[in-house]
């Protein structure tokens, strides 16, 4: 699955180099020419995150955020300055950006300022489904207020069990979720289900969900836990074990046996 990526830039003699290497790693950007079009875009679209150069023609990138955080938007963003003012950096990271990057920029150290920011995303995403009803999962938009889920503003069929599924990862994201916590959620909310038929029921919220379903990006399963939901789209097998709250592989922890027996 491409993550989407908003790229804010005037000059596109200095965004080309940047963008190619973001593109490289299977991300969908578009790029935005001034501060006043991302903020019309972000009206309709929002993206998995937002890489916003300062000194645009039109608004500094503090007065960019501060307008984003005003319209209650809380998508990440890095901000790209080449001003040696540290004022500026700091107004930046108060009024919310991620992070902040001085030009010259190596493409390298963007694409992997991109990628840590990417991995805490979904953090963000389950604190907005907490307090403002809604979750952003790949190309789609859950409200659960309407209990309406959206692909660029379209509606989307869904059978009350596969909503109340897609609800339960929704609001549990990054965790580890076993067959039998599945079930007796769902249960609670008054849809019961066993291991083979809570299979048939992720397979087939996967199919409406997910570009490729046969390899599956929003909802992972992790071998003799469970399932896993990544809202962005991120691969779990490059996210820390610790941090989805799962023990490493058998082998994994052989090893690291293996090692501390030599200390």
């Amino acid at each position: 699955m491409k993550t989407r990526i908003f790229f804010v830039e005037a000059n596109p003699a200095i965004h080309g180099n940047l963008r190619d290497v973001l593109e490289s790693r299977y991300m969908d950007v578009h790029t935005l020419s001034s501060g006043r079009a991302l903020i019309g875009r972000m009206d309709h679209d929002v993206p998995a995150l937002i890489v916003l150069r300062d000194g645009l023609p039109d608004m500094r990138a503090s007065a960019v955020l501060r307008t984003l955080q005003q319209a209650g938007h809380d998508t990440p963003v890095i901000v790209i300055g080449d001003t040696l003012d540290s004022v500026e950096l700091i107004v930046c990271l108060e009024l919310g950006a991620d992070d902040y990057i001085r030009m010259p920029c190596n493409p390298r150290e963007l694409l992997s300022r991109v990628e840590n920011v990417l991995r805490r995303a979904p953090h963000k995403s389950h604190a907005s489904a907490n307090a403002m009803g809604r979750c952003d999962i790949g190309d789609f938009v859950l409200d659960l207020r309407t209990r309406m889920l959206t692909r660029h503003g379209v509606p989307v069929a869904l059978h009350s069990s596969t909503f109340a599924l897609l609800r339960l990862f929704a609001e549990h994201p990054l965790e580890v979720l076993s067959r039998r916590i599945i079930a007796d959620k769902l249960r609670g909310a008054g849809e019961g289900h066993c291991d083979r038929s809570l299979d048939v029921l992720v397979c087939r919220l996967r199919r409406i969900v997910e570009p490729d379903p046969s390899t599956p990006r929003l909802i992972q399963t992790i071998r003799g836990r469970g399932y896993v939901f990544t809202p962005s789209g991120m691969s779990a097998a490059r996210m820390d074990y610790e941090e989805l709250d799962v023990m490493p592989p058998e082998p994994a922890r052989q090893r690291a046996a293996a090692v501390n027996s030599y200390a």
